[in-house]
């Protein structure tokens, strides 16, 4: 509350207690007064309300999905507290209460990749005032999957909690082993914590009165008696389980025991790697292209797809610093694979070898990495979007500090070279494109808006370049709706209608009025009936006079980012909706009436009218640049572009390939089925 304080414009604290209501207001982090009984009540506990601070944050605009995603996972951790979401901007209201607690969030987060046995290991207990509570599953994967909270912080660097956790899960694994004399013969070797943390899933939260955490985002736990007391208690509820549920035990130990005979047979292949003759080869085969500087932190490597890129990359480069290492195709698809099979892939041995820091959570070591910028180059195409995510799913399996240390980078090219008679531009997106474009018509053009009854009648547009970057980005949300099967008209229509709220889905008549306005448009349109998302909200279905079905318009729509995106464009260019809008380009007059149903047609004019004289190249990939180009654009510390690719990223990449690229079927037909529209190439 603090920190949200200092970084807020307002903030007033109500505290319900002893019948009565305690206030106290705030500025900018500073109380604008004292502590003042405002009135009586019956309730317990408290109310902050704040304004974050437009001087700090700028344009402020809460996401609703970050909002949704935190709440949730608070639900999770506090099964007895009932949470509430409410976005008074669209009418969003949503409770969020999960009895389960954090063996529902293991179910939840196993769903889509083959829990091994049925029922979630739950373990809690307490001990010296602090609280412990587990909960872990065994799925068919070969990642180990663990998300520790102390105190409702997410602990994403671990700590003493984990480490606690981890030797007892070892330990307790092992003593069963040991004594259980029931197991068959093959079951009974002794097992690493490499092998007990394969395929595994688990939450673990901690309620501590003192909590020490190492550095200022509070991602790491530092307390050293912590690692005692969740060991005792980790270890007992691990036997216990084990005990008292033999099949599910003999489950859980098949899958350990595969594990452990993948490791050794592993180890060659690792000892392999490790040794320097191995590096030189690829060195010797033309793989790995080095630099000449020793100190890792000047150090940068690019991975970069195919050998014409490598080549250009490996000519564009300063060999002083930067080294160059081509893939040939796609890397292996970890997310199925062994860590045997694993390193078996020359790909990944490559990217292993040149690294030099080891791989896994075992045996991969950061301060022995020889690059501390690991750079991803890859094409704009489909293929150099699928190499690009196999690559982060592999960092983030088996190197995740990279990302940890803000070492990860996906480079980023221009999309598009403009020649302009002898002066060369290189633009990274359609949006940069558009600027450009944008300044070349600034001296000639001249955009007035006539009253449509009085034709005299006309408002000069003051600030056409404001004009044309909302209606440039408006189109962009339309086309990312029409992907997801959303006609432009359509969402147009919406916006006309004020159809921005959930409420406005509660009116039939309303709901009506815009279902005439469709059908005026050329659409059909369905009977108007009670929403399957919610039946106190009304939905209907449009089809095209052909009969092609689109998506349903309801409630669900408000829930759409792009659609919500399209609020503020909208609403920029909203008090000129209803004028003709007249463009005056060079002499060339044109006229449009009901102009916003035609934005793309105008667009597409005045690009042209702008594009004239000029040679613009789109570049579909790295092949297609000379070295000297691609120096520039995209190598040169001065001028290029690069992405930090943090935790988030991968986590991303990692749910996505899970889904596409895992053993499980089912999750994978429901991806597609729900997101084929929105992709006119699918490559999996």
């Amino acid at each position: 509350v603090s920190v949200v304080n200092a970084l807020s414009e307002w903030l007033i604290a109500e505290v319900y207690r002893n019948g009565k209501i305690y206030r106290q207001t705030y500025k900018r982090g500073i109380p604008d007064g004292p502590v003042k009984i405002v009135g009586n009540t019956q309730k317990r506990g408290t109310f902050v309300r704040f304004k974050p601070d437009p001087e700090i944050f700028g344009n402020i605009e809460f996401d609703l999905d970050i909002v949704q995603k935190r709440l949730k996972e608070l639900a999770y951790l506090n099964p007895d507290i009932k949470f509430y979401l409410i976005d008074e901007r669209i009418g969003f209201s949503e409770k969020y209460h999960y009895k389960g607690g954090i063996v529902e969030l293991v179910k939840n987060l196993n769903m889509k990749r083959g829990p091994i046995h049925s029922k979630v290991i739950y373990i809690n207990g307490e001990k010296d005032n602090v609280q412990v509570e587990i909960a872990l599953q065994y799925n068919s994967s070969y990642t180990e999957t663990i998300y520790g909270y102390v105190n409702n912080i997410h602990t994403k660097e671990g700590g003493t909690h984990i480490i606690g956790f981890r030797s007892a899960l070892t330990k307790a694994i092992n003593r069963y082993i040991s004594e259980e004399n029931k197991l068959p013969k093959q079951l009974k070797i002794k097992v690493e914590g490499e092998d007990v943390r394969e395929g595994l899933c688990a939450v673990i939260s901690l309620r501590i009165p003192d909590p020490q955490f190492e550095g200022q985002t509070k991602m790491k736990l530092g307390n050293s008696e912590i690692k005692p007391l969740v060991e005792s208690i980790v270890y007992e509820g691990i036997m216990k389980f084990l005990e008292e549920n033999p099949s599910e035990a003999k489950k859980i130990l098949q899958k350990i025991v595969i594990s452990a005979k993948a490791r050794e047979a592993s180890k060659k292949a690792r000892e392999l790697i490790r040794k320097k003759n191995q590096i030189e080869d690829f060195v010797v085969a033309g793989k790995l292209a080095d630099c000449s500087e020793k100190d890792p932190e000047k150090r940068e490597l690019f991975i970069v797809e195919g050998d014409s890129a490598g080549g250009s990359a490996k000519q564009a480069r300063d060999r002083r610093y930067q080294a160059i290492l081509p893939l040939r195709g796609k890397i292996l698809n970890v997310e199925k694979a062994s860590v045997e099979k694993m390193l078996s892939s020359d790909e990944i041995k490559s990217i292993i070898a040149a690294l030099g820091a080891g791989i896994g959570p075992e045996g991969f070591n950061a301060d022995k990495c020889k690059y501390h910028k690991i750079i991803i180059m890859t094409d704009a195409d489909i293929d150099g979007a699928h190499i690009r995510t196999l690559l982060l799913t592999f960092f983030y399996r088996q190197m995740p500090e990279l990302m940890e240390r803000g070492w990860l980078f996906i480079a980023q090219p221009p999309l598009y070279r403009v020649v302009e008679g002898k002066k060369e531009t290189y633009l990274k997106d359609d949006e940069e494109l558009d600027k450009y474009i944008l300044k070349r018509l600034l001296t000639h053009i001249q955009v007035n808006f006539l009253d449509k009854n009085k034709s005299s009648k006309k408002i000069k547009c003051k600030n056409f370049k404001e004009f044309f970057l909302n209606c440039a980005h408006l189109e962009r949300l339309l086309l990312n709706l029409y992907k997801k099967n959303y006609p432009s008209q359509i969402i147009l229509l919406l916006l006309l209608h004020k159809f921005t709220n959930l409420a406005m889905f509660e009116d039939i008549k309303k709901l009506e009025k815009l279902s005439k306005a469709c059908q005026e448009k050329g659409f059909k349109t369905s009977k108007i009936k009670p929403s399957s998302y919610n039946p106190k909200y009304y939905e209907f279905s449009i089809f095209s006079e052909e009969g092609f079905s689109f998506s349903k318009i309801g409630p669900e729509i408000i829930l759409e980012r792009s659609f919500r995106e399209t609020f503020r464009p909208f609403n920029n260019i909203k008090p000129y909706i209803n004028y003709v809008l007249q463009i005056i380009y060079k002499d060339v007059k044109n006229e449009w009436e009901d102009w916003i149903f035609h934005l793309s047609d105008i667009l597409t004019w005045l690009r042209d009218e702008g594009r004239k004289g000029l040679f613009i190249q789109r570049y579909k990939g790295l092949g297609e640049m000379n070295f000297s180009q691609l120096w520039e654009t995209t190598m040169d510390p001065k001028r290029r572009v690069l992405k930090k690719v943090d935790i988030k990223d991968a986590e991303k990449a990692d749910e996505l390939f899970s889904i596409l690229m895992g053993e499980n079927v089912e999750p994978r037909r429901e991806f597609i089925y729900t997101h084929a529209l929105e992709y006119r190439e699918l490559d999996i």
